[in-house]
């Protein structure tokens, strides 16, 4: 009988949609970012294509692998985020895209399962690359799979160079507004009861929420307020983040790469705990 199976490379079927302005926009409140140009339909969000993504990620999930691939998981959580922006996403504009089993990478702390989506054009011109993973608490793989995932560790000596910080506050409807605008509506978000029984103390923000109000702050601090300059984002979740409460982004300086666009690194804070790590940007 042949082993179980992780499907790398495994592609899924391409889908199709349209940018919408005022679902840009709402998407861009729906974190309060502070930036004007969303309200005025005159650029689309950076994390904004995450609204279309959850459709695919949900079939990329449940055709990745054969049933006993991973085993001994007791539970998943959200990991990291690494989004790659190729050209910018014009509002009234159609896109597509489709999911790939990207990888799987066993850890001390269980598989890194990450799907790859690529949007594209009608053509099929990139316009942006993200990779999607997440961590399968306590599973166990008989090898690792895949192309290893970029590195985002926090540049040496970026402590050093601070850019700003930015403080957001989160209000009691904060997770309730995103899951509106995101289509995100994960129960242990919206429903103390569902977060409480999943271990966590009362209901707290989705992580892609957290995740766009980072971009928010480094586009504020480090990009001129442009977010067609972003060509990277990318950062690690390290605890969650409850509402009634604020979160502080501290953008530091982290040099220049080899393509001659700045580097930004970045962590966010949450009741004085760390909520986002090794945060990465580079802007043109």
């Amino acid at each position: 009988m042949a082993e179980p199976q992780i499907h790398v490379g495994k592609t899924f079927s391409t889908q199709h949609d349209w940018v919408d302005g005022d679902a840009t926009a709402a998407f861009a409140v729906s974190y309060n970012d502070p930036n004007p140009v969303y309200l005025a339909r005159e650029a689309v969000p950076p994390v904004y294509v995450v609204t279309h993504l959850l459709r695919g990620l949900h079939e990329a999930n449940q055709g990745a692998e054969d049933p006993g691939a991973v085993t001994g998981t007791t539970g998943g959580v959200h990991a990291q985020h690494d989004i790659y922006f190729h050209r910018p996403i014009e509002i009234g504009t159609p896109i597509q895209w489709n999911a790939s089993v990207h990888s799987y990478t066993q850890t001390k702390a269980g598989v890194l399962s990450a799907i790859r989506f690529l949007v594209t054009d009608p053509d099929g011109t990139p316009l942006v690359e993200h990779f999607w993973t997440s961590m399968r608490i306590s599973g166990r793989i008989a090898a690792d799979v895949g192309p290893q995932l970029a590195p985002h560790t926090f540049p040496d000596g970026a402590r050093e160079r601070p850019v700003g910080s930015f403080t957001y506050d989160i209000p009691f409807d904060q997770s309730f507004r995103y899951a509106g605008a995101s289509h995100d509506h994960a129960p242990m978000h919206i429903n103390d009861k569902h977060a409480q029984t999943a271990g966590f103390p009362s209901k707290f923000l989705q992580g892609l929420c957290t995740f766009s109000m980072c971009s928010g702050a480094v586009v504020k601090l480090a990009a001129g307020g442009d977010p067609n300059r972003l060509r990277r984002f990318a950062g690690r979740f390290a605890s969650p983040v409850y509402p009634n409460n604020q979160l502080e982004v501290q953008v530091f300086d982290g040099g220049t790469n080899d393509a001659g666009n700045a580097i930004v690194a970045f962590e966010a804070v949450s009741a004085g705990v760390a909520v986002m790590k090794h945060g990465w940007a580079e802007i043109a």
